[in-house]
């Protein structure tokens, strides 16, 4: 075999670890159905690929090669499902008896991560299982493993490290699918990692005395000596820089204004790192022989992997790095693209499951553009000098490759990520190589890297005081909506065919356009024709949106919590950027209001049952709020009775928050086909009173509902959903009332 055929039964090896996606990711009980869709994928398109090439190309591997291809795309989807974690018959979230309440508990284990700050300003690390207590401390305790994710108080955790035993006492539970569209899923995540159950501790009650070695004192002594020349806040930035997120404990707030701006990749160890670092050796040891700097780069690298944790882009672009210098000892030019080939093939032989990591992909992508678009752009820009067209060719480069998957993850797109990675990256690339440097005299000289790291202060200032003004500017992040698996996949085709094909390279224009239309129609086809009303599960009031042909209107807001990890994810996810109407009901927090008004604009907030003079609108009870065809009507304040008709069907939404087991359905709502109830108790004198009122469905948000109350309901032939045991729920026209997400927690 020649080394296309090689070229060939990698992308194979590729598709095949692909493919799992057609049965969700990283799932490990497809169906047989599932695996006959995969195992017709696997095989149609090498035969369709070889009737396509055979008679276009002479040198077309033989069909009994193409079969080869299939049987490769194969063992990858096996090793796939193989390397899946799973929990083993000893592993600690066995023990849970009650899936879903949390259970006291003692446990032993040893530290496998240090620990980084949460958004709830709490400490998080992984802790290998070993022992726990499942009553009191008095009874043995009971051998177990898994790997366990633990948050503790920021107080409780000081100096621990990776390597210690620890005895933690906290709350043992298995974590939850979302409950709502969009919102993070940390099961899934936990899963991932090879991790089924949770622990949020209370106290750290021992910790085993031992010395801090290896790498994180190293890492340590470079993060400390960058705090104190540089002051707490600039010195954690420029340490992620230098080092990655992963290996620095960054505050959420710092890690999410770099996320927004679209300069994530500034506080991610990358292959950007490691070229500079080349870049160094190479000026350091320019006069050495090849085989010497292979041994010093080799040594170097190694050196910076270990700081920055085994992490897949610093890994991918370690390789694509060792690989050049090979190439200098055997004076043979590398091919890049090659290169960037077999160093993913390495990694994914390593931990196939890397395949549906963002980070991986995200820097493959970014790479092979650098590779293949960004010298197209920068011969464009030829008119310009050849460092400011390169300065601009890469983040254009990189952004059209990276862009696409962005959106589909996050259904969002800023405006300003090409401007701003133009303009930081002369400061980025100063504040880089000057931290390098400064970072290898914290180790060798802490005191005189201390002095070197102080010069960094004014540009560093100078990029964090312009990223905190971006995204107080319009479109910075312009929400995209749901972009589908099949539009994503004809985007990249679309990229793919303008690299190898020269006549599509000349209608770029045309092409660019197509791209941005088959992202732009979805969301106008929505704002014109589509009409639904969702509801959200929170921990306190529901939170209701109601979709009119482009007109949207929001009743309740909830915490900040709420507007941060439930509303905003969905509303992003629907390509919502504007909402019309903003309806504030009882016990709302204007803190929240402002979090949202800095996230979403809004034109109109009407706050009901207020006394005081406001510059905001105020709403009589009596009177009615028209949106479109929606009318909403204020009934009653406490408890709050809201009533709201759209596309014939009329909602009455009651939140009593009292005791009250005597508290009755008005009868003047009898007619209301949805019953929207929220409350602290459902009682079955009001459920008994439901049988004059005759609702075509009836809605509870409530934390708890007793099985007792659940059968009565049941035996009223009452249709009911519980939306905290279903999550969220949607209403369409014609098509009626429908879960959000199945009960994710039954089907796993």
């Amino acid at each position: 075999m020649n080394s296309f055929h090689y070229v060939i039964l990698i992308f194979a090896y590729f598709g095949g670890l692909l493919s799992t996606g057609l049965w969700g990711v990283a799932n490990p009980n497809p169906s047989w159905q599932q695996w006959g869709i995969v195992i017709l994928f696997i095989t149609i398109i090498p035969l369709s690929l070889f009737i396509l090439l055979n008679n276009r190309w002479r040198r077309c591997p033989s069909l009994q090669f193409w079969f080869t291809a299939s049987v490769v795309a194969l063992l990858a989807v096996l090793y796939f499902q193989w390397r899946i974690p799973s929990p083993g018959s000893t592993d600690i979230s066995y023990l849970i008896q009650d899936n879903f309440t949390s259970q006291k508990v003692q446990l032993i284990g040893n530290l496998l991560s240090e620990p980084r700050v949460t958004s709830n300003d709490r400490k998080k690390f992984w802790l290998q299982a070993k022992r726990v207590n499942l009553s009191s401390q008095t009874e043995p305790f009971k051998p177990v493993t898994g790997k366990v994710y633990v948050t503790l108080p920021s107080e409780e955790v000081s100096l621990i490290y990776p390597g210690q035993t620890l005895i933690i006492e906290g709350n043992l539970y298995q974590p939850r699918s979302p409950k709502n569209p969009g919102t993070f899923d940390f099961k899934k995540y936990l899963a991932k990692q090879g991790s089924f159950s949770g622990l949020k501790g209370e106290k750290i009650v021992f910790v085993e005395n031992k010395k801090n070695w290896g790498w994180t004192k190293l890492r340590h002594r470079i993060i400390n000596g960058f705090t104190d020349a540089l002051g707490k806040k600039n010195g954690l930035v420029i340490s992620s820089m230098i080092l990655g997120r992963s290996a620095v404990d960054l505050p959420p707030e710092i890690r999410d204004l770099f996320v927004n701006i679209g300069l994530a990749h500034v506080l991610a160890a990358s292959g950007f790192h490691v070229a500079l670092l080349l870049a160094i050796i190479f000026w350091v040891t320019r006069s050495l022989s090849p085989s010497k700097k292979l041994v010093i780069g080799i040594l170097i690298l190694i050196l910076y992997v270990g700081l920055t944790g085994i992490q897949p882009s610093i890994l991918r672009a370690s390789l694509m790095g060792i690989a050049i210098l090979i190439g200098q000892v055997l004076d043979r030019k590398t091919n890049p693209l090659g290169t960037l080939l077999l160093s993913g093939f390495i990694l994914l032989l390593f931990n196939p499951l890397w395949i549906w990591d963002l980070g991986f992909q995200l820097s493959f992508l970014a790479t092979f553009a650098l590779l293949v678009t960004s010298p197209s752009i920068e011969n464009k820009l030829d008119f310009l000098p050849p460092k400011i067209a390169s300065m601009i060719a890469v983040p254009v480069a990189v952004s059209i490759w990276t862009s696409p998957l962005i959106m589909y993850v996050f259904h969002t797109f800023s405006f300003y990520t090409i401007p701003c990675n133009i303009l930081a990256t002369p400061l980025i690339i100063l504040l880089v190589i000057g931290g390098i440097i400064s970072a290898i005299f914290m180790i060798i000289v802490p005191s005189f890297g201390i002095e070197l790291a102080k010069l960094l202060f004014l540009p560093l200032e100078i990029l964090l005081q312009s990223a905190e003004q971006i995204p107080k500017l319009k479109l910075s992040a312009f929400a995209v909506g749901q972009i589908s698996l099949t539009t994503l996949i004809v985007i990249y085709g679309i990229l793919l065919t303008i690299w190898l094909n020269k006549k599509w390279q000349k209608r770029w224009k045309t092409v660019g356009i197509t791209i941005i239309l088959l992202v732009i129609i979805p969301i106008i086809y929505k704002n014109l024709f589509l009409f639904k009303t969702t509801i959200l599960k929170t921990n306190h009031l529901p939170l209701i949106i109601i979709q009119d042909r482009g007109q949207v209107t929001l009743l309740n807001i909830g915490d900040e919590s709420d507007i941060k990890y439930t509303l905003s994810p969905f509303l992003y996810q629907q390509g919502i950027n504007q909402i019309t109407t903003i309806i504030l009901t009882n016990y709302q927090n204007r803190e929240a209001l402002s979090l949202l008004e800095e996230k979403m604009n809004i034109k109109n907030v009407i706050y009901l049952f207020n006394n005081q003079k406001s510059t905001q609108s105020n709403l009589e009870n009596t009177q009615k709020i028209q949106v479109n065809s929606t009318i909403i009507k204020a009934l009653n304040q406490i408890p709050l009775i809201l009533q709201w008709k759209t596309k014939n069907q009329s909602w009455l939404w009651i939140d009593s928050q009292t005791q009250d087991d005597n508290l009755m359905m008005p009868n003047r709502h009898q007619s209301s086909d949805i019953i929207l109830w929220s409350g602290k108790k459902l009682s079955l004198n009001w459920v008994e009173s439901l049988k004059n009122n005759k609702p075509k469905l009836l809605i509870i948000s409530t934390k708890y509902l007793p099985q007792f109350m659940q059968k009565e309901l049941t035996q009223q032939n009452i249709q009911w959903y519980w939306i905290q045991e279903i999550g969220a729920i949607q209403w369409i026209p014609k098509q009626g009332i429908k879960p959000l997400l199945k009960n994710q927690e039954e089907a796993s």
